[in-house]
């Protein structure tokens, strides 16, 4: 065995461009999706850049035979990729914040996020949150339009400062009824107080997690006795056994002897305490329930902010779906200060209003992908917004002008191939198929380092442009040691293939051409999304699906692409072009209604072996016929307009219909009217290649040459044929030329 050192660069260039862009094609619609991208879009997406494929291969094909500048042009649009493609990683996601309601009620706060349709919550997302006994973050913003709002928020979720920050003391009227000398101090307790008009029990709590009342107080009291005793001393306000106390640590034991104690009344006294934290007021007012009290209320009502921001702590476990609205509690919340409250509303008074309960409309972002996918789903349900968002622009600017850059490399990979080849065009295959040998292995490794490296459904693409750039780049510096042989330059390039687009043959291989577009643009755009649909049935399969999806190329390329591209020529010979094309179309056909089917997503594996023919065969089908039957110093430009008929009018119409008819019906109902169309081609193609061969005969045509191929030009312009190694079913073709 020998080495062919002048194909080997092109060998190097098929293999690390192919390495190159595997990580990232076949993933660029799905990676779209998780953009915040509908399907219809992505289909208007990749409709639109084959027509761009359409004008690029074709022009700059002339370009590059006119002016012989072809490795020139191949290797900038390598570097125009890698830029464009790289570029793409930095767009932001298209989706916003999602939306939910915070309801405070029952001793709880709960996060309430309803959808349009029951039909519409994810069970699968739901399950899994609710066996999950982690907490999830979430920063949130909301909205605050009521004073009761407020209220709520100083009163039961232990936040004064929004509510009490200008209380500075607070006065009111207790009932002493108890006096007891503890520790050397007396200590003074009231069963009633009387708050600005109303009459509270003084409750106090001095458990963990409570204020500590330690407050000066002056008193005032009608009994001469008490009043002698207390003089112009302070007291502390302090709280025993869950009733509260003022303390008087300094007096006259003479004094002390005068006044009544026990349990009997003894008098009001006018109580006076400085407050020196709006936790004390807060503790005061809840302690004694006194929400009707004005000291209690809120203060500055029109200076209070519209909203409240915090890290809200979910508990996940106690997700719930329920009708058509999902349910989620908050443990507690934490503000920017790195204080923790704990969000709990008690019951309603009965003289407040129901309609006065916390119920706040709050901007949400959490740490955990699938609480973010469960309550941005919910708030896209409501809307019909434009996709025309700033980055719907920036996406297809990029995408564009990296399909440009693949189109332009890859029709030239292909001349520069058939050059270096010669009259040896049966070996392209072989050539070709390293470059599936690179996209089976890395569009099957980035998918797993895709799940590997992301939790949840949403996944992290990093890894696949990193591997995209390190490949890429590889390419371009092994494109520069690829020799492009020199041929003779067509005098009149546009007269000559003007005159090869005359023929019926030629007019019946573009149709083709375009029908297997068709087919192959569903397949390329939305093969993923049918994968990640039916993954999606089972609860888990979020875990593996990008595992699957590099498993689907890698079985298109190894089982499918590789042996079928290095049999292609002895099996083209032995079949014939014409069948070969229709053999294609029914393989397309089977292979789609077999996706139609599917429920489990596993069972995609075996249906991938197709791409043998669907692909493996097509594509030197397509490239060799359009090489044999291209004028000499035309090589170039028929690559490209060949290829630009594929893609710019077959996969571009293919996504453009695949995406209307998934975003609509969805992707079973989708493949399974491909596959119908697929049939119904194939059919067509074979009767027409049967009045063709008929016409042929019937104006004399000579049907005896197996081994016609092009050879050149004569002084007018025409092209010149020799005998060589070329099936049947292009003698009359080229005779007919």
């Amino acid at each position: 065995m020998t080495i062919n050192k002048k194909l080997l660069p092109i060998k190097g260039h098929f293999f690390l461009f192919n390495a190159g862009t595997a990580p990232l094609v076949p993933y660029l619609s799905t990676y779209a999706r998780q953009l915040g991208f509908t399907s219809a879009t992505v289909g208007l997406i990749y409709t639109i850049l084959p027509i761009f494929g359409l004008v690029a291969k074709p022009l700059f094909g002339v370009i590059a035979d006119r002016f012989k500048i072809q490795k020139t042009l191949f290797i900038l649009f390598q570097v125009v990729t890698i830029v464009s493609f790289s570029a793409i990683y930095f767009i932001p996601e298209n989706a916003s914040k999602a939306s939910v309601d915070l309801d405070c009620g029952n001793g709880a706060s709960t996060l309430r996020s309803c959808y349009q349709d029951a039909s519409l919550i994810d069970q699968c997302k739901v399950t899994t949150l609710s066996k999950d006994n982690s907490t999830a973050i979430c920063n949130m913003k909301c909205d605050m339009d009521s004073p009761e709002m407020w209220q709520t928020v100083c009163e039961h979720w232990h936040i004064p400062r929004y509510c009490y920050n200008n209380v500075k003391s607070i006065k009111y009227t207790a009932n002493i009824n108890e006096i007891n000398e503890i520790d050397d101090c007396v200590d003074m307790s009231s069963s009633s107080v009387v708050l600005d008009g109303y009459k509270y029990s003084p409750k106090c709590r001095n458990d963990s997690g409570y204020v500590n009342l330690n407050e000066p107080c002056s008193m005032n009291c009608e009994d001469n006795a008490l009043a002698n005793l207390i003089n112009s001393t302070k007291v502390n306000m302090t709280c025993e056994e869950l009733m509260l106390n003022l303390r008087l640590c300094s007096y006259d034991l003479n004094a002390l002897v005068n006044v009544t104690t026990g349990t009997e009344s003894i008098g009001d006294c006018e109580v006076i305490c400085a407050i020196d934290s709006p936790l004390v007021i807060m503790e005061i007012c809840e302690s004694w329930n006194a929400d009707k009290a004005v000291t209690c209320k809120a203060n500055n009502v029109n200076s209070l902010p519209s909203d409240l921001s915090f890290d809200a702590s979910l508990l996940l476990h106690k997700t719930m779906a329920e009708h058509k609205c999902l349910y989620m509690e908050v443990e507690h919340i934490k503000l920017s200060d790195g204080s923790i409250h704990y969000p709990y509303c008690g019951p309603k008074a009965d003289y407040e209003p129901r309609l006065n309960e916390f119920h706040s409309f709050c901007k949400i972002e959490c740490n955990n992908e699938i609480v973010n996918e469960l309550l941005r789903s919910s708030s896209e349900s409501h809307k019909n917004e434009t996709q025309y968002t700033k980055q719907f622009w920036m996406f297809f600017l990029m995408m564009t002008i990296s399909w440009i850059g693949q189109a332009v490399v890859v029709t030239f990979a292909d001349a520069i191939c058939f050059n270096l080849l010669g009259t040896n065009v049966a070996s392209y295959g072989k050539q070709r198929l390293w470059g599936s040998v690179g996209w089976g292995i890395f569009s099957l490794l980035t998918g797993t380092l895709i799940d590997l490296f992301s939790g949840g459904v949403s996944k992290d693409y990093t890894v696949a442009f990193i591997l995209m750039f390190v490949f890429m780049f590889g390419d371009v510096i092994v494109s520069c040691y690829t020799q492009v042989d020199s041929t003779k330059m067509s005098i009149n390039i546009l007269a000559d293939v003007g005159s090869l687009l005359t023929s019926l043959p030629t007019f019946a291989f573009l149709l083709w051409t375009i029908a297997v577009g068709l087919c192959t643009g569903l397949l390329w755009q939305f093969l993923f999304w049918h994968i990640e649909d039916v993954a999606g049935q089972s609860c888990d399969g979020s875990n593996y699906v990008k595992t699957l999806q590099g498993l689907v190329s890698a079985i298109q390329t190894f089982g499918g692409e590789i042996p079928f591209m290095f049999l292609s020529g002895y099996l083209l010979k032995k079949i014939g072009h014409i069948n070969m094309m229709t053999l294609v179309l029914f393989a397309f056909g089977f292979r789609f209604l077999l996706y139609s089917f599917l429920t489990d997503a596993w069972w995609i594996l075996p249906i991938e072996m197709f791409q043998g023919i669907t692909f493996g065969m097509f594509y030197p089908t397509m490239t060799s016929y359009a090489n044999v039957v291209s004028p000499a110093g035309t090589e170039t430009t028929v690559q490209g307009l060949v290829g630009a008929v594929f893609e710019g009018v077959g996969s571009s119409l293919g996504s453009f219909i695949g995406g209307l008819l998934y975003e609509n019906y969805g992707g079973w109902h989708t493949f399974r009217w491909f596959g119908y169309g697929a049939f119904v081609a194939c059919g067509l193609h074979v009767l027409g290649q049967y009045w063709l061969r008929n016409k042929h005969q019937h104006v004399g045509m000579t049907q005896g040459f197996t081994n016609v191929v092009r050879y050149g030009q004569g002084i007018d312009g025409a092209a010149v044929y020799m005998l060589a190694d070329v099936d049947e079913d292009l003698h009359s073709h080229i005779i007919y030329q």
